[in-house]
């Protein structure tokens, strides 16, 4: 498998913050439309996703000034990732209030992760890349009066605004034989012009591409790993790690596309940990013989049987002490 550093300039607001699973979701409907951007039916890629996924896609994060990006901050134990060694209850209190703030990890050279408790952390303050969530307010029109009508019922709506000339990173790994990097180009390039995610009909949700570069995840981490960080909501497989750090996420899913306004447009839920994760393995040199962790995800939809969620992650081996 592949791996490439795209990076991408938001132009419009987000509905939908972007992770791995629903940018799958978005490329696979993109196959739908043309079989051409892979190199064997889209049908035939799902049946074999399981064993051998044509594309597993990170999360976005924000893209340094110096060429690296902003990770999430692992979830972690605070006293695993910074030092309160010799301080008073008080300067400890104080302290965790702060370190709570830094939410992000900053890798911006080979060799960045080699240990999390050394790494530089960042607030949002401090990332002037970093996008800022508000609400906004709508109300229900009557299409046929043009008013809001008797039933007045203003209601808000969260979305993501990124500053001007601010850039995201993607990480995505492909099987160069079902899918060439110029196809995974081509998708994305497309769904940032049709919008990615909640009311990408008007106008949210749109990017373009900036830059892409193959890259080895192995090279951001610790030669001498322990755990794997993950870069995308994943779910696990059962019996590969002794231990885990994770905050779970539940993926309330819901078709896309044409099935989005069909009688069942939701799927069945799934938690996962989200991006971020440390997963310990039994047996480090087992789990690194491929790039990514995690399962397919199948069972999903009660109007399309075939249907398959990205479960899988990237991760980045790094080393934390812990006891």
């Amino acid at each position: 498998m592949q791996t490439y550093q795209i990076t991408i300039e938001p132009l419009s607001p987000f509905g939908t913050p972007i992770k791995g699973d629903t940018l799958f979701g978005h490329f696979c409907w993109q196959s739908a439309y043309d079989p051409a951007l892979l190199s064997l039916p889209l049908d035939k890629a799902m049946t074999c996703y399981a064993e051998c996924p044509f594309a597993v896609f990170s999360s976005a994060f924000p893209a340094l000034s110096t060429g690296g990006v902003a990770l999430k901050r692992p979830d972690a134990p605070l006293d695993l990732l910074f030092d309160f060694s010799g301080m008073s209850k008080e300067d400890r209190i104080g302290k965790r209030k702060e370190y709570k703030k830094r939410k992000w990890l900053v890798c911006d050279k080979p060799g960045a992760l080699a240990d999390l408790a050394a790494c530089r952390y960042l607030s949002s303050g401090e990332l002037p890349g970093a996008g800022t969530d508000y609400l906004q307010s709508h109300n229900s029109i009557n299409r046929l009066t043009g008013t809001t009508g008797e039933g007045f019922a203003p209601y808000l709506q969260s979305m993501t605004l990124f500053p001007s000339g601010s850039r995201l990173v993607i990480f995505a790994g492909i099987e160069p034989a079902m899918l060439s990097s110029e196809s995974l180009l081509m998708g994305l390039e497309r769904i940032g012009l049709g919008g990615f995610g909640r009311d990408a009909s008007t106008g949210m949700g749109k990017f373009r591409i900036d830059s892409c570069r193959e890259v080895d995840m192995a090279a951001y981490g610790s030669e001498t790993p322990n755990t794997l960080y993950t870069l995308a909501p994943c779910v696990p497989e059962q019996g590969r790690c002794r231990d885990a750090l994770f905050a779970p996420f539940t993926r309330f899913g819901k078709h896309g596309d044409r099935l989005a306004v069909s009688g069942k447009p939701f799927k069945n839920p799934v938690i996962m940990a989200d991006e971020g994760a440390l997963l310990f393995p039994f047996d480090m040199a087992d789990a690194r013989k491929r790039p990514y962790l995690g399962v397919s995800l199948t069972g999903l939809s009660k109007i399309q049987e075939t249907s398959v969620a990205q479960g899988y992650s990237l991760y980045i081996p790094v080393r934390l002490e812990v006891d």
